[in-house]
C-alpha cells in the first residue's frame, strides 16, 4: 500500500492554490492593479534658476519595471513660461483632485491635475497670500484642503516674518496667520516646512531660509482648526555646537510626538503638543562631516535622512523616539548632494533628487523596509548609460523645451 500518493482532489488543491499565488481566491484585475508598483513618475523641473526666467515643467517617466523603456522621459507639460526656480510639490498625490507645486523664486504656486497620468497639466495658480511672499511646503488635509508655509511677510515689520495658509482644492485662500510672535519681537521667522497631528489639533512648522541669511532658530506650534499660533519654542543650543541651527523638516510620529531635523544634522523632539509643548535634543550628527541635512522618509521605523554635504543617506531607527540612532548609511558619489526623497506606495522604491549642486539627475532606490538599507536600482537609467539615474542635461525635451533642466520635487503616480 503506497501511503503517500496523493488523492485527485489534493491535486487539484495544490494547482488551484498555486494559481492563485496561495491566497485562496483568485486575484482580480483591481487587486492586481493595485499590487503593481506605481507606472510613472512626475519630477517638477525647469530650465530657469533665481533671477533667470525659463521653462517651469511637470516632466513624466516611465516608472513601470517591467516596461521596455522603464526610466525614459515618455512626457512633458510646460506649466510656466517664465518659471525661475521648481521647488517643492506635495510629497504623495492626493485622493483627488489637483496636488500643489511651487516655483519658490518665482512666487508662483501651481495645481497640477493628473486625471490624465500620462498627460499632467496645469489647472491654474493658487492665490496670492495677502501680506505674504514665496510659499515652501504643502500638507494636505482630510477635508482635502491644502495647508502651506509662506516664507515672509510684506516686508513692512521688523522680521518680515512668514506665515501659514489654507486653501481650498481650487487653490482658493481660505484663510492665513502671520508668523509673527509678539514674545519674540523682530525675530526672522522664515516658516519653511510643516507638519500636521489632526488628532490633536495641531500643527507644526519649522523656521529655515531659502538662503544664506542668518535667521531665527524656532519651531512653532499652531491649532490647526482656527490657524491660532500657540507656542514659539527655541531650538536648544549646545555651547560650541550648531546643529541646533536652520530647523529645516519636521514630521508627525505615531505617538503623537513630531521629531525636527536641522540642515546641520541636529534631530529634536516636540511632545505634550496638546498641553505644554516641549523641545528636547535627541540626537546630534557629527559635525563638519554631516550638513545639509534636508527632506526625511519615514518607512516604518526608519527615519531616512539626506545628507547632501555628506553625500550619503543615513537610516535612522525611531522606534524609540527619545533615543533614535543609525543603523544604516548609503554613500553616493561625491557628485550628488542628496535632498528629496519620496517613496512609491505599491513597492519598495524611493526617488530621490539633488539640492541644485551637482549634475540634475533623477535617481530611484530600492529601501530594505527590514533593515532601512538602501540599493541603488540598476535598471532605472538612461539608455546606454554607464551608471543608474536619467539625466536632466538633455538637449531636448518631449514639450519641445530645449537644454538642461533642474529637477527638484518628484513623486510616483499609480
Amino acid at each position: 500500500m503506497i501511503r503517500n500518493r496523493p488523492s485527485l482532489v489534493g491535486l487539484v488543491v495544490v494547482v488551484f492554490a498555486a494559481l492563485v499565488g496561495c491566497t485562496g481566491y483568485p486575484q482580480s484585475s483591481e487587486a492586481r492593479e493595485a499590487s503593481a508598483p506605481s507606472r510613472y513618475l512626475y519630477v517638477w523641473a525647469g530650465t530657469g534658476h533665481d533671477s533667470t526666467a525659463g521653462l517651469a515643467m511637470i516632466t513624466v517617466l516611465d516608472a513601470n519595471p517591467v516596461s521596455k523603456t522603464y526610466g525614459s522621459v515618455i512626457a512633458a507639460q510646460t506649466v510656466d513660461s517664465s518659471g525661475l526656480m521648481p521647488h517643492h510639490t506635495e510629497f504623495v498625490l492626493p485622493a483627488k483632485g489637483p496636488f500643489f507645486a511651487n516655483d519658490f523664486k518665482g512666487d508662483k504656486s501651481f495645481m497640477i491635475d493628473f486625471s490624465d497620468p500620462l498627460h499632467p497639466r496645469s489647472s491654474g495658480q493658487i492665490a496670492r497670500v495677502p501680506g505674504g511672499r514665496k510659499v515652501h511646503s504643502f500638507a494636505r488635509l482630510a477635508n482635502g484642503n491644502v495647508l502651506a508655509t509662506v516664507q515672509f511677510g510684506d516686508g513692512k515689520t521688523a522680521g518680515d516674518a512668514g506665515s501659514l495658509a489654507e486653501f481650498d482644492s481650487r487653490g482658493r485662500l481660505v484663510r492665513n496667520t502671520s508668523s509673527s510672535d509678539p514674545a519674540f519681537p523682530g525675530a526672522k521667522i522664515r516658516t519653511y516646512a510643516l507638519t500636521v497631528l489632526p488628532a490633536i489639533d495641531r500643527v507644526v512648522t519649522t523656521s529655515s531660509p531659502m538662503s544664506s541669511e542668518r535667521t531665527a532658530n524656532v519651531v512653532q506650534v499652531w491649532r490647526l482648526s482656527d490657524l491660532k499660533l500657540l507656542k514659539t519654542l527655541p531650538v536648544p543650543e549646545l555651547p560650541g555646537d550648531s546643529t541646533h541651527m536652520y530647523p529645516f523638516e519636521v514630521r508627525a510620529l505615531d505617538d503623537g510626538s513630531a521629531l525636527v531635523n536641522t540642515y546641520y544634522c541636529g534631530f529634536f523632539r516636540l511632545t505634550s503638543l496638546d498641553t505644554n509643548p516641549q523641545i528636547t535634543r535627541v540626537l546630534t550628527m557629527s559635525q563638519p562631516g554631516n550638513i545639509g541635512c534636508s527632506v526625511p522618509h519615514i518607512e516604518g521605523k526608519f527615519w531616512v535622512m539626506p545628507i547632501a554635504y555628506a553625500h550619503r543617506f543615513a537610516t535612522i531607527d525611531i522606534s524609540d523616539p527619545g533615543h533614535p540612532k543609525e543603523v544604516a548609511s548609503f554613500q553616493t558619489d561625491s557628485t550628488f548632494f542628496p535632498h528629496w526623497i519620496s517613496s512609491d506606495p505599491r513597492s519598495d522604491r524611493v526617488v530621490v533628487t539633488d539640492q541644485e549642486d551637482g549634475p540634475p539627475v533623477v535617481l530611484v532606490a530600492h529601501l530594505d523596509k527590514a533593515t532601512g538599507r538602501l540599493s541603488w536600482d540598476e535598471a532605472f537609467r538612461d539608455a546606454g548609460a554607464a551608471k543608474p539615474g536619467v539625466s536632466y542635461h538633455r538637449a531636448s525635451w518631449p514639450n519641445g523645451v530645449k537644454g538642461m533642466a533642474m529637477p527638484h520635487g518628484a513623486l510616483f503616480v499609480p
